[in-house]
Protein backbone atom coordinates (compact mmCIF):
# COMPACT_ATOMS: atom_id res chain seq x y z
CA UNK A 1 0.00 0.00 0.00
CA UNK A 2 1.19 3.40 -0.64
CA UNK A 3 2.48 5.85 1.96
CA UNK A 4 -0.22 8.28 2.19
CA UNK A 5 -0.20 11.76 4.06
CA UNK A 6 -2.14 11.93 6.07
CA UNK A 7 -3.79 15.14 5.29
CA UNK A 8 -4.53 12.97 1.93
CA UNK A 9 -6.27 10.74 4.14
CA UNK A 10 -8.18 13.21 5.70
CA UNK A 11 -9.56 14.98 2.81
CA UNK A 12 -10.49 11.66 1.00
CA UNK A 13 -11.95 10.33 4.30
CA UNK A 14 -14.28 14.09 4.27
CA UNK A 15 -15.11 14.00 0.12
CA UNK A 16 -16.58 10.28 0.38
CA UNK A 17 -18.53 11.32 3.53
CA UNK A 18 -20.12 14.39 2.15
CA UNK A 19 -20.79 13.28 -1.16
CA UNK A 20 -22.49 10.18 0.36
CA UNK A 21 -24.65 12.06 2.79
CA UNK A 22 -25.31 14.97 0.37
CA UNK A 23 -26.67 12.67 -3.02
CA UNK A 24 -30.27 12.67 -3.49
CA UNK A 25 -31.43 9.22 -3.76
CA UNK A 26 -34.81 10.44 -6.17
CA UNK A 27 -34.71 13.17 -9.03
CA UNK A 28 -37.31 13.63 -11.44
CA UNK A 29 -37.60 16.15 -14.44
CA UNK A 30 -40.81 17.46 -14.85
CA UNK A 31 -42.68 20.32 -17.06
CA UNK A 32 -44.87 22.90 -16.02
CA UNK A 33 -47.51 23.32 -18.16
CA UNK A 34 -50.34 25.91 -19.05
CA UNK A 35 -51.98 28.40 -21.00
CA UNK A 36 -51.60 32.43 -21.30
CA UNK A 37 -54.87 33.92 -22.39
CA UNK A 38 -55.16 37.75 -23.40
CA UNK A 39 -57.05 40.00 -21.43
CA UNK A 40 -58.20 41.98 -24.28
CA UNK A 41 -57.60 40.08 -27.90
CA UNK A 42 -56.12 41.83 -31.16
CA UNK A 43 -57.20 45.64 -31.33
CA UNK A 44 -61.11 46.55 -32.79
CA UNK A 45 -60.52 46.38 -36.87
CA UNK A 46 -57.50 44.09 -36.86
CA UNK A 47 -57.80 40.11 -38.06
CA UNK A 48 -55.45 39.32 -40.74
CA UNK A 49 -51.61 40.10 -39.82
CA UNK A 50 -48.51 39.60 -41.21
CA UNK A 51 -44.98 39.09 -39.18
CA UNK A 52 -41.60 41.09 -40.47
CA UNK A 53 -37.95 40.68 -40.07
CA UNK A 54 -36.89 41.55 -36.76
CA UNK A 55 -34.25 44.06 -36.92
CA UNK A 56 -31.43 42.86 -34.72
CA UNK A 57 -28.66 44.14 -33.18
CA UNK A 58 -25.50 42.19 -31.67
CA UNK A 59 -22.28 43.46 -29.27
CA UNK A 60 -20.52 41.04 -28.57
CA UNK A 61 -17.10 42.44 -30.20
CA UNK A 62 -17.62 41.10 -33.65
CA UNK A 63 -18.03 42.98 -36.27
CA UNK A 64 -20.57 41.85 -39.10
CA UNK A 65 -21.55 39.36 -37.15
CA UNK A 66 -24.08 36.73 -39.02
CA UNK A 67 -25.91 36.23 -35.82
CA UNK A 68 -27.88 39.56 -36.75
CA UNK A 69 -28.69 38.35 -39.89
CA UNK A 70 -29.81 34.93 -38.81
CA UNK A 71 -32.16 35.82 -35.88
CA UNK A 72 -33.73 38.80 -37.65
CA UNK A 73 -35.51 35.72 -39.47
CA UNK A 74 -35.26 32.80 -37.12
CA UNK A 75 -37.31 35.65 -34.23
CA UNK A 76 -40.01 36.45 -36.86
CA UNK A 77 -40.39 32.68 -37.86
CA UNK A 78 -41.00 31.99 -34.15
CA UNK A 79 -43.46 34.86 -33.19
CA UNK A 80 -45.76 33.56 -36.20
CA UNK A 81 -45.70 30.32 -35.30
CA UNK A 82 -46.85 31.29 -31.81
CA UNK A 83 -49.37 33.12 -32.93
CA UNK A 84 -50.74 30.65 -35.63
CA UNK A 85 -50.91 28.08 -32.21
CA UNK A 86 -52.47 30.50 -30.39
CA UNK A 87 -55.17 31.60 -32.84
CA UNK A 88 -55.66 28.18 -33.65
CA UNK A 89 -56.55 27.89 -29.24
CA UNK A 90 -58.92 30.86 -29.27
CA UNK A 91 -61.99 29.68 -27.57
CA UNK A 92 -63.78 33.24 -27.97
CA UNK A 93 -64.27 35.06 -31.92
CA UNK A 94 -62.95 38.13 -30.44
CA UNK A 95 -59.28 36.80 -30.48
CA UNK A 96 -59.62 35.09 -33.96
CA UNK A 97 -56.56 36.03 -35.70
CA UNK A 98 -55.23 35.32 -39.58
CA UNK A 99 -51.60 34.88 -39.82
CA UNK A 100 -50.31 35.22 -43.26
CA UNK A 101 -47.25 33.10 -43.80
CA UNK A 102 -44.07 34.90 -44.23
CA UNK A 103 -42.74 33.01 -46.90
CA UNK A 104 -45.52 34.82 -48.95
CA UNK A 105 -45.27 38.35 -47.65
CA UNK A 106 -41.56 37.65 -47.88
CA UNK A 107 -41.65 37.51 -51.67
CA UNK A 108 -44.56 40.07 -52.12
CA UNK A 109 -42.28 42.54 -50.59
CA UNK A 110 -39.22 41.57 -52.13
CA UNK A 111 -40.59 41.92 -55.70
CA UNK A 112 -41.93 45.20 -54.64
CA UNK A 113 -38.22 45.90 -53.51
CA UNK A 114 -39.63 47.01 -50.27
CA UNK A 115 -37.26 46.22 -47.41
CA UNK A 116 -38.92 46.33 -43.80
CA UNK A 117 -36.87 45.29 -40.89
CA UNK A 118 -37.43 45.72 -37.33
CA UNK A 119 -40.07 49.22 -36.25
CA UNK A 120 -41.54 50.58 -39.09
CA UNK A 121 -44.20 53.20 -38.91
CA UNK A 122 -45.86 55.52 -41.52
CA UNK A 123 -46.09 55.36 -45.14
CA UNK A 124 -44.05 52.36 -45.61
CA UNK A 125 -45.27 50.59 -43.18
CA UNK A 126 -49.10 51.41 -44.40
CA UNK A 127 -48.08 50.65 -48.17
CA UNK A 128 -46.66 46.98 -47.05
CA UNK A 129 -50.11 46.59 -45.25
CA UNK A 130 -52.05 47.52 -48.64
CA UNK A 131 -49.34 44.97 -50.69
CA UNK A 132 -50.24 42.21 -48.29
CA UNK A 133 -53.92 42.76 -48.16
CA UNK A 134 -53.46 42.51 -43.88
CA UNK A 135 -54.90 44.84 -40.66
CA UNK A 136 -51.72 44.85 -39.37
CA UNK A 137 -48.56 44.16 -39.49
CA UNK A 138 -46.51 42.53 -36.22
CA UNK A 139 -42.54 43.88 -36.22
CA UNK A 140 -40.16 43.40 -33.62
CA UNK A 141 -36.31 44.84 -32.57
CA UNK A 142 -33.30 42.80 -30.52
CA UNK A 143 -30.55 43.92 -28.74
CA UNK A 144 -27.75 41.43 -27.92
CA UNK A 145 -25.45 41.94 -25.63
CA UNK A 146 -22.67 39.10 -24.92
CA UNK A 147 -19.96 40.03 -22.06
CA UNK A 148 -17.33 37.19 -21.85
CA UNK A 149 -15.06 37.46 -17.97
CA UNK A 150 -12.19 35.06 -17.01
CA UNK A 151 -11.10 34.91 -13.49
CA UNK A 152 -8.64 32.51 -11.66
CA UNK A 153 -8.38 31.46 -8.36
CA UNK A 154 -6.99 28.92 -6.21
CA UNK A 155 -8.52 25.88 -5.14
CA UNK A 156 -7.10 22.17 -3.49
CA UNK A 157 -5.22 20.01 -6.23
CA UNK A 158 -7.74 16.57 -6.00
CA UNK A 159 -5.84 14.95 -8.49
CA UNK A 160 -2.47 15.57 -6.77
CA UNK A 161 -3.73 14.32 -3.82
CA UNK A 162 -6.04 11.48 -4.93
CA UNK A 163 -3.50 10.58 -7.76
CA UNK A 164 -0.71 10.01 -5.52
CA UNK A 165 -2.88 8.51 -3.12
CA UNK A 166 -4.62 5.76 -4.62
CA UNK A 167 -1.99 5.33 -7.33
CA UNK A 168 -2.77 4.96 -10.99
CA UNK A 169 -3.26 7.84 -13.66
CA UNK A 170 -6.40 10.10 -13.43
CA UNK A 171 -10.03 8.86 -14.66
CA UNK A 172 -11.26 10.88 -18.05
CA UNK A 173 -12.54 14.59 -17.10
CA UNK A 174 -16.87 14.08 -17.60
CA UNK A 175 -19.15 16.97 -18.18
CA UNK A 176 -22.33 16.81 -16.59
CA UNK A 177 -25.26 19.63 -17.37
CA UNK A 178 -27.58 19.34 -14.94
CA UNK A 179 -28.61 21.45 -11.73
CA UNK A 180 -25.74 20.69 -9.25
CA UNK A 181 -28.22 21.29 -5.99
CA UNK A 182 -26.71 21.43 -2.38
CA UNK A 183 -23.38 19.46 -3.43
CA UNK A 184 -20.90 18.84 -0.56
CA UNK A 185 -18.04 21.50 -1.42
CA UNK A 186 -20.25 24.49 -1.86
CA UNK A 187 -18.97 26.96 0.39
CA UNK A 188 -16.91 24.31 2.77
CA UNK A 189 -14.07 22.71 0.90
CA UNK A 190 -13.31 26.17 -1.54
CA UNK A 191 -10.49 28.44 -0.86
CA UNK A 192 -6.94 27.98 -0.80
CA UNK A 193 -6.81 24.56 0.71
CA UNK A 194 -5.88 23.99 4.48
CA UNK A 195 -2.60 23.04 5.96
CA UNK A 196 -0.23 20.50 4.35
CA UNK A 197 -3.43 20.11 0.97
CA UNK A 198 -1.14 20.90 -2.50
CA UNK A 199 -3.15 24.03 -4.32
CA UNK A 200 -3.21 24.57 -7.72
CA UNK A 201 -4.79 27.29 -10.20
CA UNK A 202 -7.10 27.28 -11.73
CA UNK A 203 -9.56 29.85 -14.65
CA UNK A 204 -13.05 29.76 -14.78
CA UNK A 205 -15.16 31.34 -17.38
CA UNK A 206 -18.85 33.46 -17.40
CA UNK A 207 -20.24 34.74 -20.11
CA UNK A 208 -23.58 37.47 -19.23
CA UNK A 209 -26.16 37.32 -21.87
CA UNK A 210 -28.38 40.11 -22.52
CA UNK A 211 -31.96 40.22 -24.68
CA UNK A 212 -33.83 42.98 -25.04
CA UNK A 213 -36.95 43.05 -27.18
CA UNK A 214 -39.46 45.40 -28.24
CA UNK A 215 -42.60 44.71 -30.38
CA UNK A 216 -45.49 46.36 -32.41
CA UNK A 217 -48.61 45.41 -34.20
CA UNK A 218 -48.90 48.54 -36.65
CA UNK A 219 -52.03 49.36 -38.21
CA UNK A 220 -51.98 49.00 -41.99
CA UNK A 221 -54.40 51.88 -42.66
CA UNK A 222 -52.88 54.20 -40.41
CA UNK A 223 -49.45 53.29 -40.18
CA UNK A 224 -49.39 53.55 -36.93
CA UNK A 225 -48.24 51.61 -33.91
CA UNK A 226 -51.85 50.32 -32.00
CA UNK A 227 -50.12 47.69 -29.67
CA UNK A 228 -46.73 48.29 -28.31
CA UNK A 229 -44.57 45.71 -25.51
CA UNK A 230 -41.35 45.76 -24.23
CA UNK A 231 -40.68 42.93 -21.76
CA UNK A 232 -38.42 43.79 -19.07
CA UNK A 233 -34.98 42.84 -20.12
CA UNK A 234 -33.75 38.98 -20.41
CA UNK A 235 -30.57 38.20 -18.86
CA UNK A 236 -28.79 34.53 -18.65
CA UNK A 237 -24.96 33.68 -16.97
CA UNK A 238 -23.67 30.77 -18.17
CA UNK A 239 -20.63 29.86 -16.20
CA UNK A 240 -17.94 26.71 -16.39
CA UNK A 241 -14.89 25.57 -14.52
CA UNK A 242 -12.47 23.28 -15.53
CA UNK A 243 -12.96 19.60 -14.39
CA UNK A 244 -13.40 19.46 -10.58
CA UNK A 245 -10.42 16.94 -9.96
CA UNK A 246 -7.71 17.46 -12.85
CA UNK A 247 -8.66 20.54 -15.02
CA UNK A 248 -6.92 24.13 -15.17
CA UNK A 249 -7.84 26.00 -17.71
CA UNK A 250 -10.80 26.87 -19.97
CA UNK A 251 -12.23 28.58 -22.83
CA UNK A 252 -14.84 30.04 -24.51
CA UNK A 253 -15.55 27.53 -26.76
CA UNK A 254 -16.24 25.18 -23.52
CA UNK A 255 -19.39 27.29 -22.94
CA UNK A 256 -22.91 25.79 -24.40
CA UNK A 257 -23.59 27.63 -27.90
CA UNK A 258 -24.32 30.81 -27.58
CA UNK A 259 -27.08 30.81 -29.77
CA UNK A 260 -29.18 28.08 -27.62
CA UNK A 261 -29.12 30.68 -24.90
CA UNK A 262 -30.61 33.93 -27.52
CA UNK A 263 -33.50 31.19 -28.61
CA UNK A 264 -34.17 30.97 -25.23
CA UNK A 265 -34.63 34.55 -24.36
CA UNK A 266 -36.16 34.93 -27.56
CA UNK A 267 -38.65 32.61 -27.21
CA UNK A 268 -39.44 34.11 -23.78
CA UNK A 269 -40.04 37.41 -25.14
CA UNK A 270 -41.60 36.27 -27.98
CA UNK A 271 -44.16 34.18 -25.74
CA UNK A 272 -44.90 37.14 -23.48
CA UNK A 273 -46.32 39.83 -26.42
CA UNK A 274 -47.92 36.88 -28.62
CA UNK A 275 -50.04 35.98 -24.83
CA UNK A 276 -51.45 39.90 -25.55
CA UNK A 277 -53.14 38.70 -28.74
CA UNK A 278 -53.82 34.99 -28.70
CA UNK A 279 -53.67 32.69 -26.03
CA UNK A 280 -49.99 30.56 -25.70
CA UNK A 281 -48.68 27.73 -23.77
CA UNK A 282 -46.10 28.57 -21.13
CA UNK A 283 -43.85 25.80 -20.63
CA UNK A 284 -40.87 25.35 -17.79
CA UNK A 285 -38.93 22.02 -17.22
CA UNK A 286 -37.48 21.73 -14.13
CA UNK A 287 -35.27 18.99 -12.01
CA UNK A 288 -36.91 18.20 -8.72
CA UNK A 289 -34.86 16.57 -5.80
CA UNK A 290 -36.35 14.42 -2.99
CA UNK A 291 -34.24 14.64 0.05
CA UNK A 292 -34.91 12.84 2.91
CA UNK A 293 -37.42 9.94 3.45
CA UNK A 294 -40.49 12.04 2.96
CA UNK A 295 -39.37 13.66 -0.13
CA UNK A 296 -38.24 10.02 -1.77
CA UNK A 297 -41.53 9.25 -1.41
CA UNK A 298 -42.66 12.53 -2.85
CA UNK A 299 -40.89 12.15 -5.86
CA UNK A 300 -41.84 8.41 -6.47
CA UNK A 301 -45.73 9.82 -5.77
CA UNK A 302 -44.91 12.57 -8.39
CA UNK A 303 -43.91 10.02 -11.07
CA UNK A 304 -47.20 8.86 -10.77
CA UNK A 305 -48.76 11.84 -11.10
CA UNK A 306 -49.95 11.51 -7.31
CA UNK A 307 -49.79 15.57 -7.00
CA UNK A 308 -51.66 15.63 -3.84
CA UNK A 309 -50.09 12.80 -2.27
CA UNK A 310 -46.74 14.26 -3.45
CA UNK A 311 -47.36 17.82 -1.91
CA UNK A 312 -48.47 16.18 1.30
CA UNK A 313 -45.03 14.17 1.36
CA UNK A 314 -43.47 17.14 0.19
CA UNK A 315 -44.76 19.22 3.49
CA UNK A 316 -43.90 16.48 5.86
CA UNK A 317 -40.37 16.75 4.73
CA UNK A 318 -40.61 20.39 5.31
CA UNK A 319 -42.20 20.13 8.67
CA UNK A 320 -38.93 17.65 9.01
CA UNK A 321 -36.01 19.93 7.82
CA UNK A 322 -37.46 23.48 7.18
CA UNK A 323 -34.37 24.88 5.92
CA UNK A 324 -33.88 22.78 2.74
CA UNK A 325 -34.50 25.01 -0.61
CA UNK A 326 -34.63 21.71 -2.73
CA UNK A 327 -38.08 20.84 -0.65
CA UNK A 328 -39.52 24.13 -0.79
CA UNK A 329 -38.86 24.37 -4.41
CA UNK A 330 -40.58 20.93 -4.85
CA UNK A 331 -43.31 21.70 -2.87
CA UNK A 332 -44.03 25.17 -5.51
CA UNK A 333 -43.26 23.20 -8.69
CA UNK A 334 -45.73 19.89 -7.72
CA UNK A 335 -48.38 22.66 -6.63
CA UNK A 336 -48.13 24.52 -10.25
CA UNK A 337 -48.47 20.46 -11.55
CA UNK A 338 -51.78 20.36 -9.71
CA UNK A 339 -52.67 23.27 -10.54
CA UNK A 340 -52.24 25.35 -7.47
CA UNK A 341 -51.04 28.32 -8.84
CA UNK A 342 -51.74 30.83 -5.72
CA UNK A 343 -50.38 28.30 -3.18
CA UNK A 344 -47.26 27.78 -5.91
CA UNK A 345 -46.29 31.55 -5.65
CA UNK A 346 -46.03 31.37 -1.79
CA UNK A 347 -43.79 28.51 -1.83
CA UNK A 348 -41.86 30.45 -4.87
CA UNK A 349 -41.68 33.76 -2.63
CA UNK A 350 -40.31 31.45 0.99
CA UNK A 351 -37.80 29.99 -1.39
CA UNK A 352 -36.37 33.48 -2.47
CA UNK A 353 -35.94 34.57 1.19
CA UNK A 354 -34.22 31.29 2.55
CA UNK A 355 -30.93 32.45 3.45
CA UNK A 356 -29.92 28.76 2.42
CA UNK A 357 -30.61 29.26 -0.97
CA UNK A 358 -27.56 28.38 -2.77
CA UNK A 359 -26.43 31.26 -4.89
CA UNK A 360 -26.39 29.33 -8.16
CA UNK A 361 -29.67 27.87 -8.21
CA UNK A 362 -31.30 31.55 -6.89
CA UNK A 363 -31.27 32.95 -10.21
CA UNK A 364 -33.76 29.92 -11.26
CA UNK A 365 -36.33 30.23 -8.45
CA UNK A 366 -36.37 34.36 -8.63
CA UNK A 367 -37.08 33.37 -12.26
CA UNK A 368 -39.85 30.89 -11.74
CA UNK A 369 -41.05 33.55 -9.19
CA UNK A 370 -41.10 36.07 -11.92
CA UNK A 371 -42.66 33.97 -14.52
CA UNK A 372 -45.52 33.11 -12.41
CA UNK A 373 -46.53 36.57 -11.02
CA UNK A 374 -46.03 37.88 -14.36
CA UNK A 375 -48.75 34.58 -15.32
CA UNK A 376 -51.02 34.05 -12.64
CA UNK A 377 -53.65 36.52 -13.75
CA UNK A 378 -54.04 35.14 -17.10
CA UNK A 379 -53.41 31.45 -16.91
CA UNK A 380 -56.87 29.76 -17.65
CA UNK A 381 -57.91 27.60 -15.64
CA UNK A 382 -58.47 23.96 -15.98
CA UNK A 383 -59.32 20.96 -13.77
CA UNK A 384 -56.93 19.72 -11.61
CA UNK A 385 -54.83 17.46 -13.67
CA UNK A 386 -55.02 14.51 -11.19
CA UNK A 387 -58.00 12.57 -10.84
CA UNK A 388 -58.93 12.11 -6.78
CA UNK A 389 -59.79 9.27 -5.17
CA UNK A 390 -62.85 7.70 -3.61
CA UNK A 391 -64.91 10.14 -5.97
CA UNK A 392 -63.89 12.73 -3.87
CA UNK A 393 -63.67 16.47 -5.56
CA UNK A 394 -60.82 18.04 -5.62
CA UNK A 395 -60.09 21.62 -5.28
CA UNK A 396 -57.48 23.59 -6.89
CA UNK A 397 -57.08 26.41 -4.63
CA UNK A 398 -56.55 24.71 -1.02
CA UNK A 399 -55.14 27.13 1.48
CA UNK A 400 -51.57 26.08 2.34
CA UNK A 401 -49.84 28.59 3.96
CA UNK A 402 -45.65 28.03 4.02
CA UNK A 403 -44.49 27.59 7.30
CA UNK A 404 -41.98 30.50 8.53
Amino acid sequence: MPNVPLPALMALSALIGLTASADAKEKQIVTVSYVVGPEKGPPEGITTVAVIDAGVSSIDGIKGNARERKWAGIAADLLEAMLQDGAAKAASSSHKLTVVQRRATKAILDEQDLQLVGIVEGDAAARAGKLLSVDGLIMSRININIDVQKRTRSQIDWGRMLGGALGGPPPAPRDVRYRRGPGPFRGRLGGGGGPGLPTREIEEISRSLTVQCSFSLVDAVTGKSVLHHAPPVFQKTDKKSPDFFFGQFIEAGDLDPVDHFIGELVERAARDFASRLVPVTVEQTYEIIGRGKYGEQAVRALRGDNFREAIALFEKEYQKEPDEPDTVFALAVTCELANEYEQALKWYQTLVSMKEADEDDLPMYLDAKKRLTAHIGRILRSAPREIPPNGETASGEENRQPQP
